[in-house]
């Protein structure tokens, strides 16, 4: 299978790499965790393992630590990962990246994804690329890298009858099978079965690798044997075999499964589908007893059975080979991502499968031994292991849909939310998740002040709202143990519906500063238009109140995480000052310039009254951040005005744009620098080091080359 095949030419190329210097970054797309593998993700995790093989070089230190120094902390953009991985791969002999699965990522962020692997090799000649991927991602690749020639890989032949003749071989009713219907067996299913190919291409000299997977040919041929030898006469398995034949190919065989499946003796027709269903709508891929115990729940029992729940073994048999175990992560999954898109494409299979499996963890999560276990607890006991998954993740599937049992267990659990053991999970789960609020949790005193109020804002589940808040009376203005109200994590998780319900309320203050940032600044930040909208409705609602950490403003907070629409909302507003600085005198330009936002930086350079040279108070202009972060577009944005001083040095290290440049070895944004010809190659910083001195010393060869040659230009051309 093709599975194999990649993984071999994986494998082959890590052990001539023990023998070479070469650096191999290897990773793996899979459909189910498609949420996960952001352009960030994936870019960090191939940034990992280069930078892995030897000490940690100091400008990947430094960019960690500038993370860490912002409030709460600030994960890396692609723009920063970028610039360091061009800059780590420079200092590597032979890389080899491979991402296998190409195809198994979420649409959105393949073009991205694409067109920064092309920069790599573009500025890399000492890369190599190998990805996989479906036929449907050609288009997409041959986008950024025009020059593509196939090659067709397909499984033996003998491969197939080998397969077929094993199985036939373990037939379990031999007397249901003769010569002839053997033999036509073997012979229609090598005929039917569909075939595959794998390419590669070449840019420019490199030799890169793509593969191309069809559909999966011994999957079909599993499936079709299963359904031929699943009948107990000559004449079924004929006629089941003639259906075959009018099939078209994977489609036709899962709706035969399926109906084989509900076909099935006793409580199997009724397990099958609901252990599809889990596996399907799942929000992560779950462990085998998480599923045993989630089919072991019964709705409306006071505590879990444990003779009630069913063995993975009759589970997995139950499906009828459309489930497995991955053995890489222990996880139960579908036994291919066709079978997802067949099922996603039938929806009527499944009724109510979000509401249903919220119901099952809300039981769980009710039951009487849960509710005795310690809300201090880091981790569920080894005997309740669906207990992780149903507190973190039953708000997920409430969110959308709720059954009115539902409705009355998530009531009863919110009613003593902050007592009970699910809500450390969840807070905790949420701490690994995100920097920019769990320095204020650390979960040694379980989630005190976490009242089922915070817990339906910061869960978004709307349905339940109003009837939570008819529950009791409950105090609006009251912080948590992370220091948020109720409307600051509606806010914060960009719940617009609960945002409006909790404003309708007169005891409520919109302005509260909860760990020192309004409402409106975590809605600038999560960049929801609908919820900025909503708040700057209210005229209790200051527009450009800053945090207390940083005196930053809704304006600059949107602008420093590229966020255009609510940028534009607020400078529509003429309370909003478009140069309002913060404590280091940083303007919401020099945010946007600083983080590569050129978006940003265009809507803030179309204001006349908007200074596109302000220094902040260590005379850094936003063309010093754009430079010194590698941001080629904005350096281009900024150095088409003529009222940017493209010479300002900071006063830390009285480095120009240039010298950051150089000291870099960005090549492109060096080149761009020096179109200017007002532009000084022989400034020196602080230590006397000019550009050319520095690119020396850093051993950033094609910028010294280029340095040279433009001072050899200029010498020439004023001598003439």
């Amino acid at each position: 299978m093709v599975r194999n095949t990649s993984s071999l030419v994986i494998d082959d190329l890590c052990d001539q790499a023990r023998n070479e210097d070469i650096t191999v970054a290897c990773l793996y797309c899979d459909f189910l965790a498609q949420q996960e593998q952001t352009i960030t993700s994936i870019l960090g995790a191939i940034l990992k393992q280069l930078a892995g093989k030897g000490d940690i070089p100091t400008y990947l230190r430094e960019a960690f630590q500038r993370g860490k120094q912002e409030i709460g902390g600030r994960a890396l953009l692609p723009t920063d990962l970028m610039r360091m991985l061009k800059m780590t791969i420079a200092s590597l002999p032979q890389v080899f990246i491979c991402i296998d699965a190409l195809d198994e990522s979420l649409p959105k962020h393949l073009p991205e994804l694409l067109r920064s692997l092309r920069d790599i090799v573009r500025e890399s000649p000492n890369t190599r690329i190998f990805l996989t991927g479906r036929p449907h991602v050609k288009e997409d690749i041959q986008k950024q890298f025009p020059s593509v020639v196939l090659i067709p890989v397909s499984p033996k032949t003998g491969d197939i009858r080998n397969y077929l003749e094993m199985r036939l071989d373990m037939d379990p009713e031999p007397e249901a099978m003769n010569d002839r219907l053997r033999a036509d067996i073997i012979r229609i299913m090598m005929e039917k079965t569909s075939d595959m190919c794998v390419g590669t291409f070449n840019i420019s000299g490199l030799s890169l690798m793509c593969t191309y997977k069809r559909l999966c040919r011994f999957l079909l041929v599993a499936l079709h044997i299963d359904a031929v030898l699943g009948e107990v006469t000559i004449h079924q398995r004929r006629k089941k075999l003639e259906e075959m034949v009018q099939g078209n190919g994977l489609s036709d065989a899962y709706t035969a499964t399926l109906t084989r499946m509900k076909a099935q003796k006793g409580n199997k027709s009724v397990l099958g589908p609901k252990v599809l269903m889990w596996v399907l709508y799942s929000e992560r891929p779950l462990r085998p007893q998480e599923l045993c115990h989630a089919l072991g729940v019964e709705i409306g029992s006071s505590d879990l059975e444990l003779e009630n729940i069913p063995a993975l073994r009759t589970l997995i048999a139950s499906c009828l080979g459309l489930v497995t175990i991955e053995a890489s992560s222990s996880t139960v999954r579908l036994v291919h991502f066709t079978l997802q898109e067949h099922l996603l494409s039938n929806p009527t299979l499944f009724h109510n499968p979000h509401p249903t499996i919220a119901e099952i963890c809300l039981t769980y999560l009710n039951y009487g031994s849960v509710r005795d276990l310690s809300p201090t607890l880091y981790s569920p006991p080894l005997t309740m292991p669906l207990l992780e998954y149903a507190s973190c993740y039953w708000g997920e599937h409430a969110r959308m849909g709720m059954t009115e049992n539902g409705k009355i267990l998530a009531l009863r659990l919110l009613d003593t939310f902050d007592k009970h053991i699910s809500t450390q999970l969840l807070l905790l789960r949420y701490k690994s998740e995100r920097a920019q609020l769990s320095p204020y949790y650390s979960g040694a005193e379980g989630p005190m002040r976490f009242t089922g109020l915070h817990g339906v804002s910061f869960l978004g589940i709307v349905e339940i709202l109003p009837s939570l808040l008819e529950m009791k009376e409950w105090d609006l203005t009251q912080s948590d143990c992370m220091g948020c109200t109720a409307l600051t994590w509606a806010a914060i998780k960009r719940y617009e519906g609960v945002v409006k319900i909790l404003l309708e309320r007169e005891d409520i203050n919109p302005d509260q500063a909860d760990t020192g940032r309004t409402p409106l600044i975590w809605a600038a930040m999560s960049g929801h238009e609908g919820v900025v909208r909503i708040l700057l409705e209210r005229v209790d609602v200051i527009p450009d109140k800053a945090d207390t950490y940083k005196g930053q403003t809704p304006l600059s907070w949107a602008a420093g995480e590229g966020h255009e629409g609510v940028v534009r909302i607020l400078l529509e507003r003429e309370d909003v000052n478009p140069n309002q600085v913060d404590n280091r005198g940083q303007t919401p330009l020099l945010w946007a310039a600083d983080n590569g936002n050129e978006a940003v930086v265009k809507i803030l350079l179309e204001r006349e009254d908007v200074n596109p040279n302000q220094a902040n108070n260590y005379g850094q202009t936003p063309l010093f951040w754009a430079a010194y972060g590698g941001h080629e577009g904005v350096v281009k944005i900024l150095l088409e005005r003529e009222d940017v001083n493209p010479n300002q040095a900071d006063t830390k290290y009285g480095r120009t744009p240039l010298s950051w440049a150089a000291n870099n070895g960005c090549v492109a944004l060096v080149m761009i620098l020096l179109e200017r010809q007002d532009v000084s190659t022989t400034a020196p910083d602080h230590g006397g080091q000019t550009p050319l001195s520095l690119a020396l010393s850093g051993g950033n060869d094609e910028v010294v080359r280029i340095l040279r040659d433009n001072a050899n230009s200029r010498t020439t051309h004023h001598s003439i």
